[in-house]
């Protein structure tokens, strides 16, 4: 049907939204909050962290109304993965669970999407994809990839609105791009977790009245990763006059902002030898408050940064290779130097004086 992709995004979208209020009242009941006992965290006052139920919510809704899954095995392991994630999730968003517990579950639903779904790299340039060796190490590059991107995501939920900002645009874009090359059960799902993102987003802007929690964060990133799959082993893409012939290229710069952020803090943790599952304040977006901007600003910086990534992958892809790729990483790269070295020199003056 012709007027499906809309309808799909508006059902998630309404269906998010109209469960948020409910969601907070009972979270306000029940004293289900996420409170500021942390020196990391920058909210002041308890505030409701379930907002991931929302998310999920709307996007099972319209999937399921619309028949999106039909008979797609690896959508459908995908999806099945992602209702075992809810469930852990939610154990620990209400009490704390050991990271390695949570790391241990992680890598089991990833486990359930590369072997069930047999969703997993095919072109990772070092491996190839002939041969058993080259296909059991493109799985388990896949299977960390999962779980690293799953994590990113939980890492840039750090200030109002960035995470599901950032999330929505990469849903839309996913969308955009499966919808065009006929890839219509991904580009359905892919509108219905934009539309259910967006639904909890009105209510997570700055000042938020309400979290996404690890239910909002996990579900999010298990899917961005899967999709990032999607798209990599996709044929070369034709986007209207422009030419994708690595479509790897796009798939990254649609992640850029977590991976980018994952990176430099476990990198920073690890030189300081601390854990990595240490939470601090050394992710991106606290040395960009720390550089005196609001969370407001902070969020539309690194969409904005995010937005010009893929304006910079389209218009590099028909370059051959991974060049485009390395142009990418190259600009992260400055821009999270710049910005590592601006708060560095603002603290060294505060301290002078």
């Amino acid at each position: 049907m012709q007027y499906t992709p809309l309808l799909v995004f508006l059902t998630s979208f309404l269906v998010s939204l109209v469960s948020v209020p409910s969601i907070i009242k009972v979270a306000n009941e029940k004293s289900l909050f996420d409170k500021p006992s942390e020196k990391r965290k920058i909210h002041t006052k308890s505030i409701p962290n379930l907002g991931g139920v929302a998310i999920f919510l709307g996007f099972y809704f319209s999937t399921l109304m619309f028949r999106v899954l039909c008979d797609s095995v690896e959508l459908s392991a995908l999806c099945a993965a992602s209702v075992l994630l809810f469930f852990v999730a939610l154990k620990d968003d209400l009490i704390s669970t050991a990271p390695i517990l949570r790391l241990f579950f992680q890598f089991l639903i990833a486990f359930i999407i590369v072997l069930v779904g047999q969703v997993y790299f095919y072109h990772i340039p070092f491996f190839g994809s002939d041969g058993i060796w080259a296909v059991i190490i493109n799985m388990v590059v896949t299977l960390v990839f999962i779980v690293a991107i799953i994590n990113a995501l939980n890492f840039i939920d750090g200030i109002d609105g960035l995470a599901a900002s950032i999330s929505f645009c990469i849903f839309l874009i996913f969308g955009g791009v499966f919808y065009q090359y006929g890839e219509n059960s991904y580009a359905f799902m892919s509108l219905a977790l934009a539309g259910s993102t967006l639904g909890f987003l009105i209510f997570n802007w700055n000042p938020a009245k309400i979290f996404m929690g690890d239910i909002g964060s996990m579900l999010l990133g298990v899917f961005i990763a899967v999709f990032a799959i999607k798209l990599s082993n996709m044929e070369p893409l034709r986007l209207g006059l422009i030419t994708v012939k690595n479509p790897t290229t796009l798939a990254l710069a649609l992640l850029i902002v977590p991976i980018m952020d994952m990176i430099t803090v476990i990198c920073i943790r690890t030189y300081l030898k601390l854990s990595p599952f240490n939470a601090d304040k050394r992710h991106t977006h606290h040395r960009l408050l720390g550089l005196g901007m609001s969370q407001k600003a902070v969020t539309l910086t690194l969409v904005g940064f995010n937005l010009i990534m893929v304006t910079v992958a389209l218009f590099t892809g028909c370059l051959k290779g991974l060049f485009s790729s390395l142009i990418l990483v190259l600009l992260a790269a400055a821009f999270e130097t710049t910005v590592i070295y601006l708060y560095v020199k603002k603290n060294k003056a505060a301290h002078s004086l």
